[in-house]
């Protein structure tokens, strides 16, 4: 083959030894294209999957925070997540909605609280004086026995029921963690709380023992003073 020969059919080689290594290039290309966007698509679908989890896990957070994490006993009772009122279809279910309603009825039953509890204080202290009449010889009657026994009653009642108010009222969105005027409260009705039931306890056994009259003193003494301090505390705020 001569030199002109060779030219020619070099001529029609190298374009086609171009073009077939341009198509190996671009084969090599788009392999490496295909395996980066399917690298970028297996990404997207992780990211999406795990935003989808992170979402159910905020859906369930936000659920569980619609009950605080500490509530009194009676409270997780009656209306906890699986408590009698939501048992018995007294209390709707646990719904953001539902728990605003809640809300409500705690407000409306403090505030029953509250005024029941400043009757009870007056009922208390006019107890306290009619009581401390009794037990001297000078002003005891038989009237007087009757009319503290009455007011007894009464303060009874209206003690209980307010206690009721406090005690089986629906459960705050949030327990603040630390001391508060409203845990202070609170404890301070543990105080009177017991005072209460150790003055009832008392009072009837006096006339077969007088031994008990001190101790029925200082059971109705502690019950008031504990009282009336928790109704102070609610105006501190702290």
């Amino acid at each position: 083959m001569n030199k002109g020969s060779q030219i020619f059919w070099l001529s029609f080689y190298i374009p086609f030894l171009n073009f077939y290594t341009l198509l190996i290039i671009m084969k090599k290309i788009l392999v490496l294209l295909l395996f980066v966007s399917s690298a970028i698509i297996n990404q997207a679908l992780a990211q999406t999957d795990a935003d989808s989890l992170l979402n159910d896990l905020d859906a369930g957070t936000a659920k569980t925070e619609l009950l605080p994490k500490r509530m009194l006993l009676s409270q997780r009772l009656f209306w906890g997540e699986h408590g009698l009122y939501r048992r018995t279809g007294i209390a709707p279910k646990l719904t953001l909605e539902n728990r605003e309603r809640e809300l409500k009825i705690r407000r409306n039953m403090f505030k029953i609280h509250q005024t029941l509890g400043f009757i009870t204080a007056a009922g208390m202290i006019t107890q306290g004086i009619l009581g401390s009449r009794l037990y001297k010889n000078e002003t005891y009657s038989d009237k007087l026995k009757k009319t503290h026994g009455a007011v007894a009653t009464g303060v009874n009642i209206g003690y209980a029921t307010t206690a009721l108010m406090a005690f089986t009222a629906p459960p705050a969105m949030l327990n603040r963690k630390g001391i508060s005027n409203i845990k202070v409260h609170r404890y301070l009705s543990y105080v009177h709380l017991s005072a209460m039931i150790a003055t009832n306890v008392l009072g009837p056994r006096i006339s077969d023992n007088y031994k008990l009259k001190p101790y029925h003193r200082a059971a109705a003494y502690t019950a008031v003073g504990g009282y009336l301090a928790a109704i102070a505390m609610i105006k501190f705020e702290f």
